[in-house]
Order: structure tokens, then sequence, then C-alpha cells
């Protein structure tokens, strides 16, 4: 399974059925998103209703990306730059 601490991101898990999301299951849900870098959600359905699981960057990270984007459309002969939605 996929070692949490090297992630650069944490699950972000919500819904009524979260009591059914063990640690177990959590970890193999932070594998899937691993090994699936395209999947921005993951829906669970439970027998108490639905956990809808994400990655959750920190907000410094995504202050980075946005000087990154800021840097990059800024330099000569660049006219855009677009990033999916998850930015």
């Amino acid at each position: 399974m996929t070692d949490a601490s090297h992630l650069s991101w944490q699950l972000l898990m919500v819904g009524p059925g979260i009591g059914h999301i063990t640690p177990d299951i959590q970890d193999k849900l932070a594998t899937l998103l691993d090994l699936l870098p395209t999947t921005a959600i993951i829906n669970v359905q439970t027998d108490a209703g639905y956990v809808t699981v994400s990655r959750d960057w920190p907000s410094h990270r995504m202050k980075t990306v946005g000087s990154l984007v800021d840097a990059i459309a800024a330099a000569p002969g660049i006219t855009a730059i677009d990033l999916p939605e998850n930015r």
C-alpha cells in the first residue's frame, strides 16, 4: 500500500457513511488516488450513505502552484496557460 507520509496531499472524506471508512480502507483509497492521478474524486456508497473521497493539499502548496502559473504566464511569448479545475 501507499506510505501516506510520502504523499504531498491527504485524504479528504465527506459524507454520512464516513464511519465505515476504516484506517485500512483509507490506506486503500489513498493508494487508488496515488495510482490514478487523473482521478479527482472517488464516491463510496455504504449502508449509512455515501462518502466522497478526494485529495486535500496544504494551502502553501496551492500558493506555490499559483506563483508558478503566474511566472509561466508572464514569460515572453506565452499567451495563455490552462490548468484543470483542481488548481
